[in-house]
């Protein structure tokens, strides 16, 4: 009997059945094996042996080592900073000791922790070596002590112990806000390597300190220095990026005062971007590494404030003093600012420094100034014959206009004579932007109650002080004209100047006191010289009697006073 032949119709049922039977004991007997699941037995074996081929595999390369989280810190005489291991010595804090006024700034690196107090995210330092397994956020070993205070190390190795690599950062007190950085790169392999190092700073604007419309705020932005020109995007400039690439000399971040820049050569790249907010300066180093030999990558930090005599420490050539930005107003902007800081340097106080730099600027507008006065106050005595012109030719503007320049000409008035106090605006946007940028300004004491020029004056008796100033320079100098609109203007100005003052920085306030001051002297003189004027022409003119109403002693006298 064939139980496996099929011919037709099979009415033997019971064969089928345990041929099915059959197949499913079969199917349950073996399943294990066929799914790949041996029995316990046989598991148990390849366990074993796949346990010793990992030790063995184990044994035969180093183990990688996950080094626990540590910082070192830097002091010198001028700051303190802290570097953490995560990431190999990128930048945890920064705290500038000297001069005492910027202990109140805090520490720098506040934006980049704003939304990430842990260690690693925004921190600046960010480096990645791709060919040596190093991101930015790689956990490197800290090799030096926590009681050495000028110079910490750090350093990797790849599973294989053929890559390795030490960065070592150090301070000095003879070189002022400096950290020198240099990466010892170690190729044991048996292959050269060539790559690139990117190294990123970053920085974001903390909301509490945004400018707005009375007050400055804080100003941050990503820089770098390429063809001899300061490339930046600010913290408005949303979304944006830009690259250079010929003679990148550095590369920073930076706020209103302070900024962190990193002096480089052989750069290929140098990126600035502002990705939602978020600013990142980063540059692109290429290296090679020939086969069982050491390539050293070494470059200065700069961690401080904006000024000009700390600025030069990243080397002549760096023109790091760039970095300063002045605005659409620099050709102004600069020069007062390199005569601010030698006043500075001449008394010792910034206060006493914007108070001889007004002096200097309101002697050397005076010629024009006071021919601005003189001509303002010409026009308040004609102003009579203008209205009688006024009247006479009301219909005949053509007349008018010619009328009006015959009586300028006659009477030595320049109809424009407060045009040329126009020229002392470019000098108040540049002073602003001096103390808005330069460090040197920053929490700069003057005297009694104004400890901060930067800040505004926490009395308001400088703009009180303005103010009462500036109506007493309109009463000094009146006007000719004779339009309510302009006198309810004449009025209202000195209340919209004072509202102004409230919110500026007091050293701009303390400029604008000491230049109202000086005007008003300017007015008492020019009114002498007006009196003066005066007097000659009275004494010039000819007095001429009528012969039929006046007496013999009247003629006398005449002559008397018609004598030279």
């Amino acid at each position: 009997m064939n139980y496996l032949s099929y011919q037709g119709n099979n009415n033997n049922n019971g064969g089928g059945s345990w041929l099915a039977m059959g197949l499913i004991f079969i199917f349950i007997l073996f399943a294990p094996y066929i799914m790949g699941n041996p029995p316990q037995e046989a598991a148990d074996a390849t366990h074993v042996e796949q346990d010793a081929i990992a030790q063995a595999a184990a044994k035969a390369l180093p183990p990688v080592i996950k080094y626990p989280v540590a910082a070192r810190t830097l002091e010198s005489q001028q700051l303190s900073v802290t570097m953490t291991n995560s990431g190999g010595g990128r930048i945890k804090s920064v705290f500038i000791k000297d001069p005492d006024r910027y202990t109140q700034h805090g520490d720098f690196i506040r934006s980049q922790k704003q939304d990430k107090p842990e260690i690693g995210g925004l921190l600046p330092l960010a480096v990645e070596i791709p060919a040596f397994g190093i991101t930015a956020e790689t956990q490197f070993e800290a090799t030096t002590p926590e009681s050495d205070s000028k110079s910490a190390s750090f350093f990797y190795m790849d599973s294989n112990a053929q890559k390795r690599i030490t960065k070592t950062f150090s301070v000095s007190d003879d070189n002022p806000y400096i950290v020198h950085a240099k990466f010892d790169l170690v190729n044991l392999s048996a292959n050269d390597i060539q790559d690139e190092l990117s190294m990123s700073l970053f920085i974001q604007q903390i909301k509490d300190e945004e400018p707005g419309l009375f007050t400055p705020g804080s100003y941050v932005a990503a820089k770098c220095f390429s063809d001899d020109t300061m490339e930046y995007l600010n913290a408005t400039d949303k979304d944006e990026a830009e690259h250079y690439n010929k003679d990148i000399k550095w590369f920073a971040i930076d706020e209103s005062y302070f900024a962190i820049a990193v002096g480089v050569q052989n750069a290929r790249q140098c990126d600035i971007v502002n990705d939602d907010g978020l600013l990142r300066s980063t540059i692109h180093i290429p290296f090679s590494v020939a086969r069982n030999s050491t390539q050293s990558i070494e470059f200065d930090i700069y961690v401080g404030p904006k000024e000009s005599r700390y600025l030069d420490s990243l080397g002549d050539d760096a023109q790091l003093a760039k970095i300063i930005d002045y605005g659409w107003i620099e050709v102004i902007a600069k020069p007062m600012a390199w005569i601010l800081d030698k006043f500075h340097s001449l008394t010792g106080n910034w206060g006493l420094a914007i108070i001889l730099l007004t002096i200097i600027i309101r002697l050397l507008l005076w010629p024009i100034a006071q021919k601005s006065q003189l001509s303002m106050m010409r026009m308040s005595k004609i102003a009579p014959l203008m209205q009688e012109l006024q009247e006479k030719y009301k219909d005949d503007q053509a007349t008018l206009a010619q009328k009006q320049m015959e009586l300028y000409k006659e009477q030595n008035v320049n109809p424009f004579g407060c045009l040329p106090l126009l020229l002392q605006m470019p000098v108040f946007f540049a002073l602003y932007r001096c103390i808005f940028v330069t460090g040197g300004l920053y929490h700069a004491p003057f005297t009694l109650w104004i400890t901060d020029l930067s800040a505004r004056d926490p009395y308001f008796v400088l703009p009180i002080l303005g103010v009462a100033l500036l109506i007493i320079q309109q009463r000094l100098t009146p006007t000719a004209t004779q339009n309510k609109q302009q006198k309810i203007m004449m009025i209202t100005m000195p209340i919209v100047f004072g509202a102004m003052m409230l919110f500026l920085p007091s050293g701009l306030c303390l400029y604008m006191v000491v230049s109202s001051g000086f005007s008003m002297a300017q007015s008492f003189y020019v009114r002498r010289l007006i009196a003066r004027e005066d007097a000659e022409k009275a004494n010039n003119t000819v007095e001429v009697l009528d012969p039929e109403h006046s007496t013999s002693k009247d003629r006398r006298a005449a002559k008397r006073r018609n004598a030279p």
